[in-house]
């Protein structure tokens, strides 16, 4: 409110109006009977009387709402203070209690006061209707549901929308590939579940489709879950094999992958896929003695040791040694290394 300026204007005008109506129309008086007291003025002065009282009513008027507006502004300013506080406090996981006077900042407070951690214990009906919405939907998310959550547009990585992706498999794992296909717009936590989900039932021919996906983990889950597919479906060696010459496994991972794959394949099957996976990466050879033990041929897993260095093997030599002297351990002993 500009009230010199106006107060300014007013007397110009009200001078400028007396003066005309003085020099312009009438130099004569009028007599008004004010209770019972005849008063005489100039003309002129009876017309700016009514500009005089207007200009008081509506200076207190604008005085008033000026004040009244000087206040509410003086509140948003301490509510702002307050806001930046509770937000310091929330940042260093210490939330603390605050008393809003506006009731536009009231509904935003709450919330930084109770934390944006934990929103349990925030009254909704005390928060803004956007904080509210924000709030229903993490709660959902937190407590398993899937929420439509595109139109937001929030980042990948964000842990919400990480979570969301989640409860999307856990509800409907039939979405796996629908989100393999789209990797690039899902956190890679979220793509590594659905991989993981995808490999339990998936044929070779989709397999093949997302081998980039598949590390060590995801391939010792597909073979831990190979029990539930048939024959039919079951996943072959030559796959497995392209897997490994991705990932550079190494001995312990063989020997780990040998033990998983033994209930699955002949041995005529394993023992020539160990063979070659020798020739392409040395460190697949424990894993070749490990396979040959476990299908009891140990003349021959022998026969290769004898081929090595003294110092190498050791494990594998003592454990031979134990047997050929009629001491039967469990196999599972040379994966105590790993």
């Amino acid at each position: 409110m500009h009230l010199k300026r106006y107060t300014l204007a007013s007397i110009v005008l009200i001078a400028l109006v007396g003066t005309y109506i003085y020099h312009m129309v009438t130099k004569g008086d009028y007599t008004l009977n004010l209770m019972g007291v005849n008063v005489t003025l100039p003309i002129a002065v009876w017309v700016i009387i009514p500009m005089v009282l207007l200009y008081l009513a509506s200076f207190l008027h604008m005085l008033y709402y000026g004040f009244k507006a000087y206040m509410r502004r003086k509140r948003v300013t301490k509510d702002i203070e307050k806001l930046a506080d509770a937000l310091y406090w929330d940042v260093l996981k210490s939330p603390k209690k605050h008393h809003y006077m506006d009731k536009r900042v009231k509904p935003v407070g709450v919330v930084l006061d109770n934390g944006c951690d934990d929103f349990t214990k925030v009254d909704k009906k005390l928060c803004h209707e956007r904080v509210r919405d924000a709030i229903d939907i993490i709660t959902a998310i937190k407590h398993g549901e899937v929420v439509d959550i595109a139109k937001l547009k929030l980042d990948k990585s964000n842990p919400y929308a990480i979570q969301n992706g989640l409860n999307i498999l856990k509800h409907e794992p039939q979405k796996a590939e629908e989100i393999l296909r789209r990797a690039e717009s899902y956190d890679p936590k979220v793509v590594k579940e659905a991989i993981m989900i995808f490999v339990e039932k998936a044929n070779e021919q989709q397999l093949e489709k997302y081998l980039d996906f598949i590390d060590k983990e995801v391939l010792m889950h597909m073979l831990d879950t190979m029990d539930e597919r048939d024959e039919k479906n079951k996943v072959s060696l030559v796959l497995i094999e392209k897997v490994l010459m991705k990932i550079a496994p190494s001995d312990c991972d063989y020997m780990i992958l040998s033990r998983k794959l033994v209930k699955h394949y002949t041995p005529n099957e394993l023992l020539a896929f160990f063979e070659k996976l020798v020739g392409q990466d040395e460190k697949a050879f424990k894993a070749y003695i490990f396979t040959l033990i476990e299908f009891e041929m140990l003349d021959r897993a022998n026969e290769l040791l004898q081929d090595t260095q003294r110092g190498e093997y050791l494990d594998f030599k003592a454990y031979l040694d134990l047997r050929k002297s009629g001491k039967h351990y469990p196999i599972d002993l040379l994966l105590n290394q790993c």
